[in-house]
């Protein structure tokens, strides 16, 4: 059953999504062992090996993620802090061709998960890593020599992102586990990088970001941008020219009745002379009502 059609209602503990590899669990208490006996020599050494456990157990974090469902996405490969968005030249590492590229440059804490994850579906094109050099152990700044640093280029058919990430020289800090030519789907993990660092995601022109700076991104699940972003056109079929006369109604002339010679001649009131001015007409008039008027009260 996948996560999609998980009920995480159920589960008694749903926030529960994350841990520590293996590895980390056996570092980390080998380093609290050798604090341990260096205690023993002078206590105040114990905070060496405790000290070096967490930092262990802070580079060996997971969590489990669950990808968005949708055609066309693009999501967030790590964890992290969006602190900027805008066009930018890719590196040459990467081979992306064309121009108008939008970089997002995403800045990752050291207690951030170290999940790499594939931000399209598609396959791996091609994967360039440089070694770090020891002295660099914090990557404060993005361009700072000493990193390590890998090049991911990912690809579906005309459609390319492409991933610099950077982190610190000191230890296996930045691992690729997938090869050029994997095939892999959205979010799917492939590669870890510990204690922080840096990430650049180069996406094509035309994709419509969703993402601004000051965001923060949660690794396989926060959606950056979408290829073909833009609208599509509501298209309003052309009236049924046989429907459309058949439900017009025309409108029917309105039925004025001739008015009746009796109704328009003054016999009522007496034979009016032709030449009597019209005041005289309407005295006549109210003359004839009040008769009627007094002939129907008796």
């Amino acid at each position: 059953m996948s996560d999609h059609e998980h009920d995480f209602s159920r589960d008694r503990m749903p926030w529960l999504r994350s841990g520590f590899d293996l590895e980390g669990y056996v570092g980390a208490l080998a380093a609290w062992l050798v604090g341990v006996l260096l205690g023993l020599l002078w206590s105040p050494l114990f905070w060496i090996g405790f000290g070096a456990a967490v930092i262990i157990l802070l580079a060996t974090r997971t969590a489990e993620r669950t990808a968005p469902q949708g055609e066309s996405l693009i999501v967030a490969p790590c964890d992290g802090i969006v602190v900027s968005v805008g066009g930018a030249t890719p590196p040459s590492e990467l081979r992306l061709e064309g121009s108008g590229w939008t970089r997002i440059r995403a800045s990752l804490g050291p207690m951030c998960s170290n999940g790499l994850h594939a931000s399209i579906d598609g396959a791996i094109d091609h994967i360039i890593r440089e070694t770090g050099d020891p002295a660099a152990f914090a990557a404060t700044k993005v361009d700072r020599p000493g990193l390590a640093v890998a090049y991911v280029t990912l690809e579906s058919g005309a459609r390319a992102v492409g991933m610099r990430l950077a982190t610190g020289g000191l230890g296996p800090r930045l691992e690729i586990h997938a090869e050029p030519g994997d095939a892999v789907r959205l979010g799917r993990t492939i590669g870890t990088m510990r204690l922080g660092g840096w990430c650049d995601i180069y996406i094509q022109s035309g994709a419509g970001i969703v993402i601004a700076p000051g965001q923060t991104l949660i690794g396989s699940e926060t959606i950056l941008a979408r290829f073909d972003a833009g609208e599509p056109e509501i298209s309003v079929p052309d009236p049924d020219p046989i429907s459309e006369t058949e439900n017009s109604v025309e409108p029917e002339p309105m039925a004025v009745s001739p008015t009746s010679d009796e109704d328009l001649s003054l016999e009522t009131t007496g034979d009016a002379d032709d030449e009597e001015n019209v005041s005289e007409m309407f005295a006549r008039l109210r003359k004839e009502a009040r008769k009627a008027s007094d002939g129907g009260e008796e």
